[in-house]
């Protein structure tokens, strides 16, 4: 019908509350109205049954609508919020939820914020979606490569239930002359990372001992995939104290983690960037921004505070 979308208008219902009165059907009066009978009768709802008041149900109607807005609208100040946190590499979920969880003021929900992305052209300024695995089949990658290997299938099973803090997932990332060495925590979703010259076991095994030290009394296993750069596991787990495994050749999923948050990196660090050129202070702020980003497993608290147990408010004020 043409009023479709449209609001009644207090004529209207001085019209409705009159023929209420006179035992009009709301079919009736839905059609001298030229309204559906369904909001005809949504409408003498609003008021108690037999009592419908037009000034009553418009006064209704209208603080309705002005709640919806309140809370729908995106306000100037909440859009510069919004840009702010998606350039730091944020989801909308994840800027809604610490919103929420730092009762910031005029909290908007995720959907209004991909409204405001939407208007705003910001689409670019979104996380590109994961790609999905899938399965190589042939020569068993460089598993071959790595002495006295230890299956995934041999860790316990208190990894998998992500109950304690200190299982690890470990990989690399490779860009022109250089590669970074990244080490995630299961639970807290910290990641660790360093710069490396080359991919060889010595300049691999030296980076993670090094990276790793402060983290020592906090890492009970690691599990790597099959690069022959982590042929000196053995040298690892002696200077960490822990137990070290090895995923299945080509099963990413089985260190899922690990492959997402390589993702994120890869937002500072894109493919075929000369990574050997980047200086450590880079590299420890991309980790930095990564570890302050809050996350909805984590109750959208960040790694970093789930670790420290410090709470800290990061949504600006504007």
């Amino acid at each position: 019908m043409g009023h479709q979308y449209k609001q009644l208008t207090l004529s209207e219902r001085y019209q409705i509350e009159a023929w209420n009165t006179h035992s009009i059907s709301a079919r009736e009066i839905g059609q001298k109205l030229k309204w559906s009978n369904g909001s005809i009768s949504r409408e003498l709802r609003r008021c108690p049954a037999g009592s419908y008041s037009a000034e009553q149900a418009h006064r209704h109607a209208f603080q309705k609508r002005t709640l919806s807005n309140k809370h729908t609208k995106c306000s100037q100040k909440n859009k510069k919020i919004i840009k702010i946190y998606l350039q730091l590499g944020w989801s909308p979920e994840q800027i809604s939820g610490r919103m929420r969880r730092e009762k910031v003021e005029n909290t908007i929900c995720c959907s209004t914020i991909y409204n405001a992305i939407k208007r705003e052209h910001w689409q670019r300024m979104l996380a590109r979606k994961g790609k999905k695995y899938k399965q190589r089949k042939g020569v068993e990658a460089g598993a071959r490569l790595i002495p006295n290997r230890v299956d995934i299938s041999q860790r316990p099973t208190i990894v998998d239930d992500k109950s304690e803090v200190g299982h690890w997932e470990g990989d690399t990332v490779y860009g022109q002359d250089g590669y970074l060495v990244t080490m995630v925590e299961r639970v807290s979703k910290l990641l660790v990372t360093c710069k490396v010259r080359s991919k060889s076991k010595k300049a691999v095994t030296r980076g993670i001992n090094r990276m790793m030290k402060p983290f020592k009394g906090l890492c009970k296993t690691i599990t790597f995939d099959n690069g022959g750069e982590f042929a000196g596991h053995a040298k690892i787990a002696k200077h960490l104290n822990c137990d070290i495994y090895f995923a299945k050749p080509y099963h990413s999923w089985q260190r899922g983690l690990n492959e997402n948050t390589n993702g994120l990196l890869r937002r500072f660090f894109p493919k075929g960037m000369a990574i050997g050129e980047l200086a450590a202070k880079e590299v420890k702020q991309a980790e930095f921004l990564i570890n302050s980003r809050p996350r909805k497993a984590l109750n959208f608290l960040s790694p970093s505070e789930f670790l420290s147990g410090k709470r800290v408010s990061v949504i600006v004020t504007i």
